[in-house]
């Protein structure tokens, strides 16, 4: 007799239509998954690429703009500031790093590992060609000095774009940034000219119209814009030209900034940006900081021999009315001329503009006893010169 089959075993497995439907759907949902991951993964790496653009140029922008901004700053009055303007490079002098750690006041950075050589001015020894020019202009004509014949403290920075040898495009250019003749650095690569057609720099001059002071680019025709000094027997057109690097009170900056790609997979992020030079053209304002020089010849006399008075009377320092114009005081001191150690400071003569030579009588002298004097220039620091010293010996009771 046939037994039944128990319920459990009639359905022990899937049917060929129920594999072949869940398969179908298992297929359907790997493939949306595949296909949303794989666009979330795309989306992840634009969104990169395109964070990383935009670093990229913020970053190329903002060490432009830093160093440009300086432009000036702590250049003697006899120390051009716009060096050189053209198209495709930006020469300027600045105070911009230091790493001297006693006479640094002014510099907008210290760094102990900067080289010494580009901490301040370009000498006329190490005098080079300024990249891109054209035609090549050699510089500096001069080494740059203060007025007490200490260097300039001023570094000279150039900016300038050339097409980059290290990839295949033809308009591909790398900004460099070198100072004095040191070693060029990168500031930023895979730039390509502004599509706008601007040139990399551009020069927004002064203009006195009667209508009141305004701002123009400076015209193609009158770049380069060299700053060199005045001599006598100059033209009215070269004096112009020599100076019209002073009128410049902004540099603008163009160019697309690329991801390095090339077709569909290329991105690019369009720049221009204004930088202000405010100090380019402004005399130099006094100020004080670094050592000062001493005062000049000393003497010591007595003007009336007995009377315990001796007179001293000195130069005044090459700071107080040149050089740094920074010196405030005149310290002076008195020992005996056995000692070697100087006391506290016997008197504080203030200085005087104009004045080129001073004398001071000093009471309570012994008779026939050796001094010596010392005096020192201070600025407002006060940073303190060396001090020069004279001696006498005065005269026996009478």
């Amino acid at each position: 007799m046939t037994q039944p089959t128990p319920p459990m075993l009639r359905r022990a497995g899937f049917s060929l239509m129920e594999l072949l439907l869940a398969v179908t759907v298992l297929t359907f949902v790997t493939g949306a998954t595949y296909a949303l991951f794989r666009s979330q993964s795309q989306n992840f790496k634009n969104n990169t690429a395109r964070y990383d653009l935009i670093e990229n140029a913020r970053g190329a922008i903002e060490a432009a703009e830093r160093i440009i901004r300086t432009m000036g700053a702590g250049t003697p009055n006899n120390q051009p500031v716009l060096v050189y303007g053209a198209n495709g490079v930006l020469a300027f002098n600045t105070d911009y790093v230091e790493q001297d750690t006693v006479d640094m006041r002014w510099a907008t950075y210290f760094n102990v590992d900067t080289p010494l050589e580009e901490t301040t001015a370009w000498t006329q020894a190490a005098q080079a060609a300024i990249p891109n020019s054209s035609p090549s202009y050699t510089y500096p004509p001069e080494t740059y000095q203060l007025g007490n014949g200490s260097p300039s403290a001023a570094e000279t920075y150039i900016l300038y774009f050339s097409l980059d040898a290290g990839t295949t495009r033809s308009d591909d250019y790398v900004l460099w940034q070198r100072v004095n003749a040191g070693t060029p650095e990168i500031v930023a690569r895979n730039i390509l000219a502004h599509p706008n057609g601007q040139p990399f720099f551009q020069y927004l001059m002064q203009r006195q119209l009667s209508t009141g002071d305004t701002l123009q680019i400076a015209p193609a025709g009158v770049l380069p814009l060299i700053r060199r000094p005045l001599v006598a027997g100059l033209s009215a057109t070269d004096s112009a030209n020599y100076v019209r690097p002073d009128s410049i009170r902004a540099v603008r900056m163009h160019f697309r900034l690329t991801n390095g790609e090339s077709g569909t997979a290329e991105r690019f992020r369009d720049l221009s940006t204004t930088i202000e030079v405010p100090n380019n053209g402004i005399p130099l304002p006094t100020v004080c900081g670094r050592v000062p020089l001493e005062p000049g010849a000393l003497t010591a006399t007595e003007p009336n021999p007995g009377d315990g008075v001796i007179r001293i009377a000195w130069t005044a320092s090459p700071d107080q009315e040149a050089g740094e114009q920074d010196v405030t005081q005149y310290i002076i001191w008195r020992r005996l001329s056995s000692a070697t150690v100087w006391a506290e400071p016997l008197l504080v003569v203030r200085s005087e503009a104009g004045q080129t030579s001073y004398t001071t009588d000093i009471t309570g002298h012994a008779f026939s006893t050796g001094y010596t004097f010392g005096i020192a220039a201070q600025d407002c620091t006060p940073s303190q010169s060396t001090i020069r010293t004279t001696a006498i010996t005065t005269s026996a009771a009478p």
